[in-house]
């Protein structure tokens, strides 16, 4: 079975132990249906601190198979290592070129994704469109599990 970035990273984050497995009753989003999706996409909108993706509304749908930006990336990591409340008073460094392109309310958690390890900048800029790579994924996951 194919999955997209966004299932991939839902899948990553189960099965690096950093997410319980939750299925809720009946289908949390319109466009995830099938049991195996369902597990992994509900267990990261089930967590105790708060959905991982900050972009997905229940209810709604999930879009499975569209690429996870770098911002929802860091987002979902500093959730999963439990830093949410680091990211209350994180700043980012006066060198990322692109800051003003963070919503304001996510900055610190991008600061603590940089500061951590999870995610690197491009050269100066964190680009938070930019969809993340495997290999970003999988070192950004290696680096979650052995903190």
């Amino acid at each position: 079975m194919d999955v997209g970035c966004g299932v991939r990273l839902a899948a990553s984050c189960g099965r690096g132990g950093l997410v319980s497995q939750d299925t809720a009753a009946s289908p949390m989003f319109t466009d995830v249906r099938d049991d195996y999706s369902r597990n992994l996409v509900e267990s990261t909108q089930a967590f105790p601190s708060g959905s991982l993706f900050y972009d997905a509304t229940p209810g709604r749908n999930f879009y499975p198979y569209n690429g996870a930006t770098k911002l929802a990336a860091a987002i979902a990591f500093v959730k999963a290592a439990g830093l949410s409340s680091q990211a209350a008073t994180a700043c980012l460094p006066l060198t990322v070129s692109d800051a003003l392109s963070i919503p304001t309310a996510w900055r610190g958690y991008v600061a603590v994704a940089l500061q951590r390890g999870f995610l690197s900048l491009d050269g100066n800029a964190f680009n938070p469109s930019r969809s993340i790579t495997r290999l970003e994924l999988a070192t950004s996951l290696n680096t979650l599990v052995a903190q």
